[in-house]
């Protein structure tokens, strides 16, 4: 094995870790972001304040959620607001924190801090979908098992299989006819929407988490780079990843569910508002 061809293999292993591990943490988070969007503007638009009848609840879990993390990592929180809308520069809460550049455990932090607002979100978002609706456990336990059935020889396809079923199962278990006459169904629609508007990344959290990423990049670089030269593979260490992902992956596919009811829900009553009131078409995509 010569030089370059061994720099390649442990690039590409590496580089396939990192993608298989977070690129579709990114891609969820930014969709929920792109949706999440499209119904604050609509609100906004339509009605001014009424988006704070979605952001009372989705912004305090939000930057608890990062607020977590700050303490985790050591990183010195100072200043927090958990809701105080700003109209001038639409920022609905912030938590400003400080940390030492020089600290790798304090960079490291940073990413699990831009992620934090989908971690804790989706765990309150799950949390309302096992216990408010029925029959919802079952579901859950057979798209794990779904998810672990995936082999690593059909990975993508596996997964893409597994996740089309995952959102069909999930969508008819939540808008079942038996649900809308109990309390608990409307109760789970209305929570859900306020807090999966916010299990988002915004473009702030993004390069938050880019700054951090080089921290986790590093240990599975020197890992690999053991591997190759004692002639063994990354993948033997990782068998419970694809299992573990899809996991993760289902619940991020409830959010985006929810999420995008929640802009359905919002902008058709909004745009029929703003067709009454201005005469025009309510147009999302524009700021």
């Amino acid at each position: 094995m010569t030089v370059l061809i061994f720099i390649k293999d442990l690039l590409l292993a590496t580089l396939g870790q990192m993608v298989s591990l977070f690129a579709g943490l990114f891609i969820f988070g930014l969709l929920i972001q792109f949706v999440s969007q499209l119904t604050f503007r609509s609100m906004e638009k339509a009605f001014g304040k009424g988006v704070y009848l979605v952001a009372w609840l989705g912004t305090p879990i939000h930057e608890l959620g990062h607020a977590f993390f700050c303490v985790i990592f050591g990183h010195r929180i100072e200043d927090i607001s958990l809701f105080r809308p700003d109209p001038a520069t639409g920022t609905l809460g912030y938590v400003y924190h400080t940390w030492n550049r020089k600290n790798p455990w304090h960079v490291l932090g940073n990413f699990f801090i831009g992620i934090g607002p989908m971690v804790l979100g989706c765990a309150v978002l799950f949390g309302l979908f096992y216990f408010l609706i029925p029959g919802s456990s079952g579901v859950w336990d057979e798209i794990d098992l779904s998810v672990s059935a995936v082999s690593q020889e059909s990975l993508i396809g596996g997964y893409l299989s597994v996740f089309g079923g995952s959102a069909l199962a999930i969508i008819k278990i939540i808008f079942s006819p038996a649900n809308l006459s109990l309390w608990q169904f409307w109760v789970f629609l209305y929570l859900s929407i306020c807090i999966s508007g916010n299990v988002r990344l915004s473009w702030a959290d993004f390069k938050g988490t880019l700054s951090g990423l080089g921290c986790i990049v590093l240990p599975f670089l020197l890992l690999n780079l053991v591997l190759l030269l004692v002639g063994r593979s990354g993948g033997e260490f990782f068998p419970s990843t694809a299992a573990s992902l899809g996991a993760v992956y289902s619940v991020l596919i409830l959010a985006l569910i929810m999420a995008l009811v929640g802009f359905v829900l919002v902008y058709i009553p909004a745009a029929a508002w703003y067709r009454l009131r201005y005469g025009l078409t309510l147009n999302p995509f524009s700021l």
